[in-house]
């Protein structure tokens, strides 16, 4: 049964590892939203949370990172602290969960109720990473659609796209959710294990 937990322990671990790095990614690529004139099609517009660029077909790319952040739009703003107060917390959740981890022997067997709260702790600092970066993506989708589909620009008019850190940062999130309950469920079956080797 032991076994079962490690594997349940890696398997949650490995989904919040793959997730946290989708959320480092998302935070530094300058891929947040994409902009084509329609005028010069040589030349595609991206936007970051740190920086824009401005890309040609040639593969030339010129980027410039934002002067002060109290020009930035409030999404812009938002998706900052969140994603990183998210990268953060997500630390935290590393540092929580790698020692008390039941393959890892950091801990010996006297200390069983200290490596189950470990584990609960670092399963609940990756599922609210998961949740930061969900919602700072989503809020993003959210304001970049109500201003795609605004009545009051005209149509032929460019508008702002979804970009590939977009993407990556909602697969992050869920991942990291997802890792972050995958640890939180081993430690119930920590718990039916010992509670089966009672005499």
């Amino acid at each position: 049964m032991e076994v079962v937990v490690c594997f349940t322990e890696l398997a949650g671990l490995f989904l919040s590892l793959t997730g946290y790095v989708c959320c480092l990614v998302a935070l530094f690529i300058p891929h947040w939203l994409t902009f084509s004139s329609g005028l010069l099609m040589t030349e595609n517009y991206r936007l970051g949370l740190w920086q824009t660029c401005v890309v040609q077909d040639m593969g030339l790319s010129v980027c410039q990172e934002y002067q002060t952040p109290l020009h930035l739009p409030i999404q812009v703003r938002v998706g900052r602290v969140l994603v990183c107060l998210s990268v953060l917390i997500g630390a935290l959740g590393f540092l929580a969960s790698i020692p008390a981890l039941t393959c890892v022997k950091c801990l010996d067997n006297s200390e069983r109720h200290v490596r189950r709260m470990l584990n609960t702790f670092g399963g609940l600092f990756f599922s609210v990473a998961g949740a930061l970066t969900f919602f700072s993506v989503s809020y993003f989708a959210y304001d970049t659609l109500i201003k795609f589909w605004d009545h009051n620009i005209p149509k032929d008019v460019p508008r702002w796209e979804f970009g590939d850190a977009m993407y990556t940062g909602w697969v992050g999130g869920f991942l990291l959710l997802s890792g972050g309950c995958v640890l939180i469920f081993s430690q119930f079956q920590f718990n039916r294990e010992a509670e089966l080797k009672r005499p």
